[in-house]
C-alpha cells in the first residue's frame, strides 16, 4: 500500500529509532524508504550563506553525508531499497518537492509529542506538509519508545497498524479515510470507530433534539461497523458528547491504539486555507500516532 515513502531526517535524539519502527512498513507494501535531510535556509547566519561563506554550507552537507551513512546501511539490512537526498532549502517545500518528483505514497513527518521538543505546531513543518501536501502524512508518535520502554516500544513498531481509531465527523474527507483502514486488513487485528458530538453545538440544542442527533449518529455508527464487518474487521464503536479532539486523544489513550487514521479537512473548513482545527489538535496533543489522509476531497 505504501510502496514508496519519504521520511525526512533531521539526525536528532529519536531519529534512528523512528527509522527503525518504519522498517516494519514492509508489511503494508513499502520497498523504498527516501531519506531527506534539509539544512534549513533560514537558521544559517546570512553572511554564511550568501556567498562569504560557502565552505560553512558544505561542512553541513559533510556532515550530514556521514549520518546518512548509518541510516541507509540500517534500511539496507532490512532489505528495503533506500535513496537520499541533501540539499539546503525551505524544509516543508524541499520535502513535498521530493514526495512528487518520486511520486510517493506516503510522507513521514517525525514529530514527538507536544514538549519534548516545545515546538509550536501552528507554522511547522508537518503542519505545512499536511496544509500544502497531496498524500497521506504519517506522524510517528510511539511514547514507549521516547520513554525507554523497550518491550512496549516493540509492540507499538512491530506493527504499527495493530489497533486504529478511526473517528468520523460523517465529512466526506472523514469517509474516505475508511478506503485506508481497508488497504491495512491483513495487518489491523481491531478498529475502533468514534464520533463526538460537539458539546458547543449540542449546548445550542433542545434535549430532543439532541436525542434525536444522538439516535440518527448511532444509527450512522452501526452502518459503518456493518461495513467494516463485512470487510472481515473487529469493529467497536464510541459516541460521546464533548470537545472532539479532546474526546479523540483519550479515547485513544484508554483502547491503546496504535495509530488514529483521520482526514484531514473537517466540516465548516475551506479546502486549501484551513485543514481542520480537530484534526490539527490530534496531531499535535496526541501521544499515538497519527495517520492524516489527504488527495481527492481531503
Amino acid at each position: 500500500m505504501y510502496e514508496k515513502i519519504v521520511y525526512p531526517i533531521k539526525f536528532e535524539e529519536f531519529s534512528m529509532d523512528i527509522l527503525k519502527c518504519l522498517l516494519n512498513f514492509k508489511k503494508v507494501g513499502t520497498k523504498e524508504i527516501i531519506l531527506i535531510h534539509i539544512i534549513d535556509v533560514s537558521k544559517i547566519p546570512m553572511e554564511k550563506y550568501a556567498g562569504y561563506d560557502l565552505d560553512f554550507v558544505k561542512t553541513l552537507s559533510e556532515i550530514a553525508e556521514k549520518k546518512m551513512e548509518e541510516a541507509l546501511e540500517l534500511i539496507s539490512e532490512s532489505g528495503l531499497s533506500s535513496k537520499k537526498f541533501i540539499t539546503v532549502g525551505v524544509p516543508y517545500r524541499e520535502i513535498l518537492k521530493v514526495a512528487e518528483q518520486e511520486k510517493v505514497s506516503l510522507i513521514v513527518s517525525g514529530r514527538q509529542r507536544k514538549g519534548i521538543l516545545g515546538e509550536i505546531f501552528i507554522g511547522s513543518n508537518t503542519d505545512k506538509i499536511i496544509r500544502y501536501g497531496n498524500v497521506p502524512v504519517y506522524v510517528p508518535k510511539y511514547p514507549a519508545c521516547f520513554s525507554g520502554n523497550t518491550a512496549a516500544c516493540k509492540r507499538y513498531c512491530e506493527n504499527p497498524f495493530r489497533k486504529i481509531l478511526y473517528p468520523t465527523d460523517w465529512s466526506d474527507c472523514a469517509e474516505s479515510a475508511i478506503e485506508y483502514i481497508s488497504g491495512l486488513k491483513n495487518l489491523i487485528e481491531e478498529v475502533v470507530v468514534a464520533h463526538i458530538m460537539d458539546e458547543k453545538s449540542m449546548k445550542l440544542q433542545s434535549v430532543e433534539k439532541i436525542k434525536e442527533f444522538e439516535r440518527m449518529d448511532r444509527e450512522k455508527l452501526e452502518n459503518v461497523k456493518l461495513k467494516l464487518e463485512r470487510e472481515g474487521f473487529r469493529v467497536k464503536t464510541h459516541l460521546y458528547i464533548g470537545k472532539p479532539s479532546a474526546e479523540i486523544i483519550k479515547l485513544a489513550k484508554q483502547e491503546d491504539v496504535t495509530c488514529i487514521v483521520m482526514g484531514a479537512h473537517g466540516k465548516g473548513f475551506i479546502e486549501g486555507i484551513l485543514w481542520g482545527s480537530v484534526s490539527r489538535n490530534i496531531v499535535e496533543y496526541s501521544d499515538r500516532s497519527v495517520l492524516v489522509v489527504k488527495g481527492g476531497v481531503c
